[in-house]
């Protein structure tokens, strides 16, 4: 389009150019005085139309080139824009990744037990099964029954194991039981998964309350679970003198929504039921 609108324009320039040097030739012949005063008359606008058109077409080619570069130049940021907000996204999942990994390095140290990392590549859909499955596998030594936790406490039990995958039940998961001890009151219960909640039912003592803000972890009664896993903190409590359980509400310590890595106790053969 660029080259179509030069070209009219230098073919207007060329036949003003031709009719300005028939004019000074025609001005120049003896006698043509009043030839040359009509001459000029009648080309006079002719000038001042072509002089119109040759500044409207330079006008036009400069605005389409600044309207390429300014177009080139949209482009150019609008994709410089995608990459750097692809790059923030890497750098915040990369963050989350890491912040789990420290957090389960720290739990390995100081709960002194061989861990087995693994990736969580899917979620049940109904949300009272509230089941997770990893990318580990009867050919990593998994087993039915092995416990799972993550850095921030107890995440549940392997309830089935295929080749290279496995599915865990969480601590959430409606029919869920593990046996607690309250870490101030010293309590013994049982805390129980509701599909999302976690209730405790808690052997009531004279004179012993559960404070909010306790935390209540695994008591090894049983032999499903080692003792001293984190599993949740007391949300609310509910004392009833004349019952023979009480009951607490309690809130989790592992965020089952945004967990992204587990690991599996390695050395730790809870006791079949």
């Amino acid at each position: 389009m660029n080259r179509r609108a030069q070209s009219r324009s230098s073919g207007w320039f060329l036949g003003s150019a031709a009719a300005l040097i028939v004019l000074i030739l025609l001005t120049q012949l003896p006698g043509a005085s009043a030839p040359r005063g009509y001459l000029k008359g009648a080309l006079a606008p002719l000038a001042v139309v072509t002089s119109g058109l040759l500044d409207w077409a330079g006008g036009g080619l400069a605005v389409m080139r600044d309207a390429g570069r300014l177009q080139s130049e949209d482009d150019r940021l609008s994709a410089e824009n995608a990459a750097l907000r692809r790059q923030v996204a890497e750098l915040q999942a990369q963050g989350a990744e890491n912040a789990e990994l420290r957090k389960a390095l720290g739990f390995q140290k100081s709960y002194g037990r061989r861990l087995l990392p693994t990736q969580v590549i899917g979620r049940a859909p109904d949300g009272l099964t509230r089941s997770l499955t990893i990318a580990r596998g009867r050919t990593d030594g998994l087993q039915v029954g092995m416990v799972v936790v993550s850095g921030a406490g107890l995440v549940g039990r392997l309830s089935e194991v295929g080749e290279r995958t496995a599915t865990v039940k969480t601590l959430v998961d409606a029919e869920s039981r593990v046996n607690v001890y309250t870490s101030k009151s010293g309590l013994e219960g049982t805390v129980i998964g509701e599909g999302g909640p976690l209730g405790m039912e808690v052997l009531p003592k004279p004179g012993v309350v559960v404070a909010p803000g306790e935390w209540a972890l695994t008591s090894g009664i049983g032999g499903l679970f080692p003792r001293g896993i984190l599993v949740a903190q007391v949300a609310q409590f509910h004392r009833r003198d004349s019952a023979t359980l009480e009951q607490a509400d309690l809130a989790p310590a592992v965020d089952f929504a945004a967990i992204s890595m587990v690991m599996v106790l390695a050395d730790f053969h809870p006791i079949a039921p």
